[in-house]
């Protein structure tokens, strides 16, 4: 088997700030594994959240070995050792790579039907005014999610939603105290936010999720930063509503599909996020999202300079090709 590893920097739009920093160009990884003329591609999204930079996973996957192209499982966990970011991007191309060579797409792979997601769309932390009238530019999306950094950006937020027809979703990033979190999502709910995502730190505990989620009731309330493998869910049983799974924190499909079983099989609820990546990271993530009952994989639609193809955004809707694999292909 021959493997290419290369990084790409795309930009967005507008620059992405959210409670916690800033940016409009990320590094995305690429791994390419080439079997018997078949080639399986997958992107690795590191965020520095998370101790996880593009040089660190590129490096990690330079290393890697795949004995049997077949058995996923099995390669997936002679490396587990390596960064998820990198995980993630080796379980994409391990699928893409057997869905190619099966001439099928992956969600059939999977044993899936085909998910046709509508996916929020982000609005970063901006000045009111801009935030204003980029909502009414994106009148025509269901969902529109907002992210916020502190109280200031509530009034943004109602005034989003007052002129607004679109579903509302909140994420703070952990932008609250413990203390106040409850006070400011109960303002939230006055104004109809129809979701709240991760308003505390991770390192308060679930107990100060327990108490803003208490707050917000019945608006639910998702753990992002405080849910990354499956093994994080079951203490937030009763703490959060749901959780949200990301390929990039859990290393993949694999390790997706653990954190949303365990997730049902605690009665709570399942969101499927994304960072900011390419239609590459996005395609692996969507053909689970038929699985979940919020999606949130808008990461390529922020892109300006989106070097993959294959999928359509209509709407906030995502649009999976029929072709094999993960159906996406370089520009």
């Amino acid at each position: 088997m021959e493997t290419r590893v290369r990084t790409v920097t795309v930009h967005t739009e507008r620059t992405f700030a959210i409670a916690r920093s800033s940016a409009d160009a990320f590094e995305r990884v690429i791994l390419e594994l080439e079997e018997e003329g078949s080639i399986g591609r997958g992107e690795g999204a590191p965020t520095r959240y998370y101790g996880q930079d593009s040089g660190d996973v590129a490096q990690a996957l330079e290393g890697v070995e795949i004995p049997d192209p077949w058995d996923i499982e099995g390669a997936l966990a002679a490396n587990g050792h390596l960064p998820s970011t990198a995980l993630a991007a080796i379980d994409a191309a391990l699928h893409d790579l057997a869905a190619k060579r099966l001439g099928v797409p992956l969600y059939r792979l999977l044993g899936l039907s085909r998910p046709e997601p509508t996916s929020a769309y982000t609005l970063a932390i901006a000045e009111p005014g801009t935030t204003v009238e980029e909502a009414r530019r994106l009148s025509e999306l269901p969902i529109l999610k907002m992210k916020v950094g502190g109280t200031e950006d509530l009034d943004t937020v109602r005034a989003v939603a007052e002129l607004s027809g679109a579903e509302i979703w909140v994420d703070a990033n952990e932008a609250f105290s413990p203390e106040e979190a409850p006070e400011v999502v109960e303002e939230l709910k006055s104004f109809g936010v129809r979701m709240i995502e991760q308003p505390v730190p991770a390192s308060a505990g679930p107990e100060a999720l327990r108490r803003a989620a208490r707050a917000a009731h019945p608006v639910p309330v998702f753990a992002d930063e405080a849910a990354l493998v499956a093994g994080d869910v079951p203490p937030l049983r009763g703490c959060a509503s749901g959780v949200n799974v990301k390929l990039a924190k859990c290393g993949g499909i694999r390790g997706a599909l653990e954190m949303i079983h365990t997730a049902r099989s605690l009665g709570m609820m399942v969101m499927l996020g994304c960072m900011v990546e390419t239609s590459l990271g996005i395609a692996a993530a969507a053909q689970i999202s038929g699985l979940c009952d919020l999606v949130d994989l808008d990461g390529a639609m922020l892109l300006s300079d989106d070097p993959f193809c294959g999928i359509g955004y209509e709407g906030g809707r995502i649009i999976l090709s029929e072709e094999p694999g993960l159906g996406v292909e370089p520009r």
